[in-house]
Formats: C-alpha cells, sequence, structure tokens
C-alpha cells in the first residue's frame, strides 16, 4: 500500500491529467449525445411536415379509392408536376451584336470604386497620425 501512495505522490500531475481527460471525454460523449438527439428529432418533424405536405390535411378523412385517385399535384400545393419534353431542335445560337461587346468593354474600363478615400481608411490614418499634428 506504502508503494501505491509514494507513486501517486511522485506522479500526482499525471494522474490528475488523465483525470481531467476523462472528464472531458465524458462531457464530449454527452454533448454528441445530446446533440444527436436533437438532430434526430429535427429530422423526425421534418419528416412529419414532408410527409403532411404531400398527403395533405390530416384532419379530413380519406376514403381508399378517393385517396388512390388523387394525384400529389392535387393533394399539396407544394408539388411541381414534371415539365412536358420538349421536342429536340437544334439550339438557336444567341445573338450578340457589337454593341453587348461595348457594353462589356465600358463596364470594364469604369473605376471599381470611387476616389474618395474610406470612412475605416480615415479612420486608421488618424489613429496612425502623430498627437502633436
Amino acid at each position: 500500500m506504502h508503494e501505491f501512495n509514494s507513486w501517486t505522490e511522485i506522479n500526482w500531475y499525471a494522474l490528475g491529467s488523465l483525470l481531467a481527460q476523462f472528464a472531458f471525454l465524458a462531457a464530449g460523449i454527452w454533448f454528441a449525445r445530446n446533440i444527436l438527439r436533437t438532430v434526430r428529432a429535427f429530422l423526425e418533424q421534418v419528416g412529419a411536415l414532408l410527409k403532411l405536405s404531400i398527403t395533405g390535411n390530416p384532419s379530413e378523412p380519406h376514403a381508399a379509392s378517393a385517396h388512390s385517385a388523387r394525384s400529389f399535384a392535387e393533394t399539396s400545393p407544394y408539388w411541381l408536376a414534371p415539365n412536358e419534353p420538349q421536342p429536340d431542335s437544334p439550339a438557336q445560337p444567341v445573338k450578340t451584336g457589337p454593341g453587348a461587346w461595348r457594353r462589356m468593354v465600358l463596364w470594364l474600363n469604369e473605376p471599381m470604386r470611387t476616389a474618395e478615400v474610406s470612412a475605416w481608411r480615415r479612420a486608421i490614418n488618424w489613429l496612425q497620425a502623430p498627437s502633436g499634428s
């Protein structure tokens, strides 16, 4: 028993560090479990809302035949019907005349900012200036 006491007296810092590491590990696991539990509850709520938005109002009674006859587009205002396929036609090239190129060159030649010194730059210059001036 005396050997263990002398070992703890010599290595008290390492033992305290080990206990602190175990405490941080336990706290990390506890926080991770709480976060995962919260995320799982959030996903369940999103799934329930998605199910409600697709199937419609749960308070109205649905008959089996009436429910199977309705499409998703009729039951939910958020459901988008697929677009009709367009017939294959050759793509028309976009016509850009010299006016479009000219406007782009003019836009690129414009200065990107004004010649006025910004407020933060004035504040930095004021802070860097000697106090006597």
